[in-house]
């Protein structure tokens, strides 16, 4: 009997429903805003059909700069027990997506693979429903400067986010390349230093303004966008076949055809 992909328990999407909660501080809320306007960036280039959006810790959304028709959000158990009106609420694990292979045309993953146990694993899932040319957009902290000193400060008292496993942009363009992945682009996010007191301080948006002319300022963290390579000769699925069901494991899919966003 095969495996319900839908119910395979994830104790990262456990730490990403935390790391929910450090979103909400000061240092949080800033963070936040910048992490959505580059997401928001990135999916204004990007089209398709169907977008996932992979337990994401923010109050926000970004899905309303999104060209993709049908955006769905795989949250954290926390919060499948609310939402608006007409949601369709999807369980899974960031190990196992329970969507069908090769249905999606994007990915999001911000944070996703510094708290996974095994993010390789993580890539592998990305990689077998992305659709050939389809993106992932990955969020990560970066391992280097003074966000990197701060874990290796605070690390040890098992407090978010500090104790994911920050993963550089080079390891990362690495795993994806030999994964079939062609790095797109990589940017730099927030430029403030990692303290409480200081976030909320109107002199630190000098640094924002710093980096953003070119100053050699170190980021919290980055986005980095790639785009699944097509091996080999392999034909690209017509868009205009039946539409087929993209939820996996003997799900049912929702019957409305609208073509407006669920959130999950």
């Amino acid at each position: 009997m095969q495996k319900d992909r839908s119910q395979l328990p994830d104790s990262a999407f456990d730490t990403l429903a935390r790391l929910s909660g450090w979103y909400r501080t000061p240092l949080g809320r800033a963070l936040e805003l910048s992490e959505l306007e580059a997401v928001r960036d990135a999916l204004g280039t990007l089209f398709g059909f169907h977008l996932l959006l992979v337990s994401p810790p923010w109050q926000g959304s970004p899905l309303d700069a999104s060209r993709i028709s049908h955006s769905w959000v795989m949250p954290p158990a926390w919060r499948l027990g609310g939402g608006n009106q007409g949601q369709v609420n999807l369980a899974g694990s960031s190990q196992a997506f329970p969507m069908t292979t090769d249905s999606l045309d994007a990915v999001i993953l911000p944070h996703t693979l510094e708290y996974a146990t095994q993010p390789h694993e993580v890539l592998r899932e990305v990689d077998r429903c992305l659709v050939p040319e389809g993106h992932v957009l990955i969020l990560g902290f970066n391992p280097y400067g003074l966000w990197g000193l701060w874990r290796l400060l605070y690390g040890w008292r098992r407090r978010l986010p500090w104790t994911g496993r920050f993963i550089s942009q080079t390891r990362l363009k690495d795993w994806l390349a030999l994964l079939g992945f062609d790095t797109v682009s990589c940017r730099p996010v927030f430029f403030r230093p990692p303290s409480q007191r200081l976030a909320s301080w109107l002199p630190m948006q000098v640094a924002d303004r710093l980096a953003a002319r070119g100053w050699p300022i170190p980021a919290a963290g980055y986005q980095l966008v790639a785009r699944k390579r097509v091996v080999g000769m392999t034909p690209l699925r017509p868009r205009w076949r039946p539409r087929r069901s993209l939820l996996a494991g003997g799900l049912i899919e929702p019957s409305s055809r609208s073509h407006s966003r669920r959130e999950l």
